[in-house]
């Protein structure tokens, strides 16, 4: 258990969720409550004695992320509302409360995966692993940043519903923009078609590994394939992408495979994009000002199109129904080899290489970011 519990605590410093593995209080129950902590509070305690729980998460995120999330409180100071589409499905609203008190946190988490403490930080629970605490923790910090500036660039547009900002706001936003950087370039992948089983294995797992430390997804979100003759490889639903080894699907391109039951459920747009064009390889993420911006607009109607720096936006829902991207996603990758799907995240395709793919992925985010300083800086 106090393994696991240095691993996450590894991966939040890492991802830079936190400063640094102090700010974390990390416990997880087996035949008894194990801590990075020498002791464990009462206050936690009585959450593991009433909540149906495996693992609990307390940490402040690292001070420019907790800045922004004082701004969504002062705001909306009992709930904040996501407004991107994967963290609306997966945290759907976030409870704040006012205190450390063992029965606000465990009214909200019996509601909701996680909460935010006003002045503590954020707390989450899993009731199986201590993976589940981390990945709300990171999920939450994905949905307050993306909340945070999409709301921001729409209230400076005059979109209807929106109160437009203070100056004070203005120079908030403009402020938190300075102090980003966008993550050095990581080292290069290879430069050519993997082929061959434990060849594409490997370097989807370096793919994977590669997006996450250059801070193109959060959490577990995001996905990876590779097609070779009439198969796809592709990464299980649910799998985290720094750590795809073994949770890697050989599927049939004509759907014959039950591996489809535990495949991204993406899988659909995946095969269409491979049988609409001669890519090899796609990669899904959600870098933040991708999404960000793609939201910039307003609402985009199923169907419709926009683009931003020439990268084609498209509407649409996870999976194969009547509204399922599967059906807006593949044009756009068939003409540009990339396209945003508004709310959700960045695809990228490629017939060369997973490094062509990365590049054009991490290529985009960088674009989004400065069109979003320049939204805000007209």
């Amino acid at each position: 258990m106090l393994r696991q519990i240095n691993k996450y605590l590894g991966k939040l410093t890492a991802h830079g969720l936190i400063s640094n593995p102090g700010d974390a209080q990390f416990y997880g129950l087996d035949d008894e409550i194990y801590s990075n902590r020498d002791r464990i509070p009462e206050v936690v305690r009585a959450l593991f004695d009433d909540l149906n729980i495996n693992s609990l998460l307390i940490a402040r995120p690292e001070p420019l992320r907790w800045a922004i999330i004082g701004e969504l409180i002062r705001k909306r100071p009992e709930t904040i509302s996501p407004s991107d589409s994967e963290s609306l499905t997966f945290i759907h609203d976030i409870p704040v409360i006012r205190s450390f008190d063992a029965r606000e946190i465990a009214g909200a988490l019996s509601r909701r995966k996680g909460c935010i403490v006003e002045g503590l930080g954020i707390v989450t629970a899993g009731s199986v692993a201590l993976e589940q605490a981390f990945i709300v923790f990171s999920s939450i910090c994905f949905a307050t940043f993306v909340k945070y500036f999409a709301d921001m660039l729409s209230a400076m547009s005059g979109a209807e519903g929106s109160p437009e900002p203070s100056p004070e706001e203005i120079a908030a936003c403009r402020g938190y923009l300075s102090r980003i950087a966008m993550n050095p370039m990581t080292p290069p992948l290879p430069g050519s078609l993997p082929t061959g089983e434990t060849e594409i294995v490997s370097a989807m797992d370096a793919a994977g590994k590669t997006v996450v430390a250059a801070g193109l997804v959060d959490s577990f979100f995001g996905n990876i394939s590779a097609r070779e003759g009439d198969h796809i490889y592709i990464s299980q639903t649910g799998s985290s992408l720094d750590e795809l080894e073994g949770h890697i699907d050989r599927t049939a391109m004509d759907g014959s495979s039950t591996c489809e039951i535990t495949s991204s459920s993406e899988l659909c747009a995946h095969v269409r994009i491979y049988e609409l064009t001669g890519n090899r390889i796609i990669i899904h993420g959600h870098p933040r000002f991708s999404v960000i911006m793609s939201m910039a607009g307003g609402r985009l109607a199923f169907g419709d199109t926009r683009h931003i720096g020439g990268v084609p936006v498209v509407a649409g829902e996870v999976g194969a129904g009547a509204r399922g991207l599967v059906h807006t996603l593949p044009e756009a990758i068939k003409e540009h080899q990339a396209a945003i799907v508004s709310g959700h995240g960045t695809f990228v395709a490629s017939d060369t290489s997973f490094h062509d793919a990365f590049v054009r992925l991490a290529s985009i985010e960088e674009m989004c970011f400065h069109l979003c300083i320049k939204a805000v800086n007209p």
